[in-house]
């Protein structure tokens, strides 16, 4: 994976933590910033895998660690999923 340096502006107290880290907590810092280009559909889940240097599945594992869904769904669009693929399902059949 190829490393660039780039200047952020980030509060002083917080240079404390991340000069603490260690490679998990740095890949899940490198991660978060990805998030939101993931979930404004910027970039893929795969694309951000790509990025870190990481296998698309270990990036939803990390991101399922931190709290964050992989499936933005709630629970009754996904009742709404399943009916509509056994009203397909029954349609085919």
């Amino acid at each position: 994976m190829d490393l660039m340096e780039y200047k952020l502006k980030i509060p002083g107290e917080l240079i404390s933590l991340l000069s603490q880290s260690d490679k998990k907590t740095e890949m899940q810092r490198n991660a978060l910033l990805l998030y939101p280009y993931i979930h404004n559909q910027t970039i893929s889940y795969g694309r951000a895998a790509e990025i870190l240097g990481i296998n698309k599945y270990v990036l939803i594992d990390i991101y399922e660690d931190l709290g964050l869904p992989y499936y933005s769904m709630d629970f009754s669009e996904i009742e709404e999923e399943i009916a509509s693929f056994h009203q397909l399902e029954a349609d085919l059949l």
